[in-house]
């Protein structure tokens, strides 16, 4: 675990805002194959740098980025609709939690931090995903891709959960995998723990974090470590 000096926040920490993919479920590998076989369909081979693009974005915005690089024929909607089906159809049976996922909110749950779930991923994809790694029902709100209009890193996931969830967007810290939810994060003006995954940890942080993590399984120590539940 390392941390990095940034302007600390004033506000006590009260509430957990989560990522999914890549953060709470591994998906990403699956998801990047899904993407290598629809561009094989359309006749590419995938560069390595093509899922770096499209990690932590809404599936449309995702989509159109890789269009655009591809040059793909046919209509965004109609990409997008095929890329939907291959990607949820690649979910289904290959879903699990990361390391220290269930621990972390279990945790929370004890100590009554509120947490929300705040993903890219449409309501389809993340009900199959949370249903699989054994994580429905852990939020007390939930925030997908497809009930706002702008996806990361514009900060109206993390602004929608910090509503939902009745707590001050400074009083809030993220927890994200991918540097287009760090970015989310700092414009929502909430304080951000990165947790980078073996897809994004030779990625530059493209903001100030207030911790990197190893994995899930440092987090309740450095929520700990800012007197985030503590009950003396």
């Amino acid at each position: 675990m390392s941390t990095e000096t940034r302007n600390p926040s004033t506000a006590p920490i009260r509430a957990l805002v989560l990522d999914m993919d890549g953060l709470l479920v591994d998906t990403e590998t699956v998801s990047g194959e899904a993407l290598r076989l629809f561009l094989l369909g359309h006749g590419h081979e995938m560069l390595p740098s093509t899922l770096e693009g499209a990690l932590g974005r809404r599936l449309p915005e995702a989509v159109a980025v890789v269009a655009a690089e591809y040059e793909l024929a046919g209509s965004l909607d109609e990409l997008i609709v095929a890329f939907d089906a291959m990607r949820l159809e690649a979910l289904r049976g290959n879903v699990v939690a990361m390391p220290g996922a269930i621990a972390l909110l279990d945790w929370a749950a004890v100590k009554g931090l509120p947490r929300a779930l705040a993903t890219s991923s449409f309501r389809g994809h993340a009900e199959v995903s949370l249903a699989e790694a054994a994580l429905m029902g852990r939020f007390d709100v939930e925030v997908t891709g497809d009930e706002v209009e702008r996806g990361k890193p514009a900060p109206d996931l993390f602004l929608l959960a910090a509503e939902r969830l009745g707590v001050p967007p400074e009083s809030c810290v993220v927890f994200e995998d991918a540097p287009a939810g760090l970015e989310a994060a700092a414009r929502a003006g909430m304080r951000r723990v990165w947790v980078p995954n073996t897809h994004t940890r030779h990625l530059a942080a493209p903001v100030a974090v207030d911790a990197t993590l190893g994995s899930l399984t440092e987090a309740t120590g450095w929520l700990e470590s800012q007197g985030v539940g503590d009950t003396a």
